[in-house]
């Protein structure tokens, strides 16, 4: 039988949005995630976490976005002893 094992992070958008504009990120009900406007420091800083946590073998399941932060939703196959 196929373990999973959760992590939730919380990540504060980097570098404040130009003056008069503002960051938005939405998402549709399929999971699918937009960036509106411009991000203080590009869209860089988001796709070194994905990475970085790629390669500790976790896969993004869900993320949400409020007052400037993104709520990240991971699993990963969990290893069991003595089970193939």
């Amino acid at each position: 039988m196929m373990r999973w094992e959760y992590q939730i992070t919380v990540h504060k958008l980097p570098n404040q949005p130009p003056e008069g504009k503002e960051d938005v990120i939405e998402c549709d009900q399929l999971g699918r995630c937009f960036f509106h406007a411009t991000l203080g420091g590009g869209p860089g800083w988001l796709e070194e976490i994905f990475r970085e946590k790629g390669e500790k073998g976790w896969e993004l399941v869900q993320l949400g976005y409020h007052d400037r932060e993104l709520v990240c939703i991971w699993k990963r196959r969990k290893e069991t002893e003595g089970r193939a």
